[in-house]
């Protein structure tokens, strides 16, 4: 076919010309990466102008994996949930130091207690300073642990804030536990409150 000089040229074409990689050809459409909890695909196009046409799967415009927050299964914590968690967290920082120094200061404690009673002067055990460093211990890895993994939560967006209550409860429960092993190892204690 030969062009004629005097020919009109073709009108220009409104749409945007397309960059690589941002329109598709027609009839072609996109296939989800299979994962186990996906329900099945809907079955590729047998004709059509774009059936011969490989995916675009490695190109940006077109991910192979969905971006992070629109994946199945991915649960995100209410916007109280953070801040709750911190809160939870620094007071049970302080809580856990308290704990911690009052385990330490137990021989202090038990001295007032046989002063105030003339029960004499308070001569600790032989295990009681051991029992008072490993309960100390105990309550600040308790404290370590259900930080960590509340951070862990926090990072992917999932609730975090009954770690710190549970991680409170177990310490407090410690805590307690030690002290009152402590107190049962002093046998002066043990005779002064069976006669009350």
């Amino acid at each position: 076919m030969t062009e004629k000089p005097d020919s009109v040229p073709p009108a220009k074409d409104p749409r945007p010309r397309p960059q690589y990689g941002e329109l598709a050809p027609e009839g072609w459409t996109w296939q989800p990466p299979q994962d186990e909890d996906r329900a099945a695909p809907a079955p590729s196009p047998t004709a059509g102008a774009g059936a011969g046409t490989p995916p675009l799967r490695n190109h940006p415009a077109f991910p192979a994996t969905p971006p992070p927050s629109r994946r199945t299964g991915q649960r995100t914590a209410p916007g109280w949930d953070r801040p709750l968690t911190i809160g939870l967290l620094t007071f049970g920082l302080l809580v856990t130091l308290y704990g911690a120094f009052s385990l330490g200061a137990l021989p202090d404690a038990m001295q007032l207690i046989y002063t105030q009673q003339n029960l004499g002067t308070y001569t600790p055990a032989a295990g009681i300073g051991t029992l008072t460093t490993a309960g100390a211990i105990l309550v600040v890895f308790v404290w370590l642990a259900t930080t960590a993994v509340s951070v862990r939560l926090l990072l992917q967006h999932r609730r975090a804030f009954y770690l710190p209550i549970i991680g409170g409860a177990v310490s407090i429960v410690a805590l307690f536990a030690f002290m009152l092993a402590a107190m049962l190892n002093d046998p002066t204690l043990i005779e002064f409150l069976s006669r009350q």
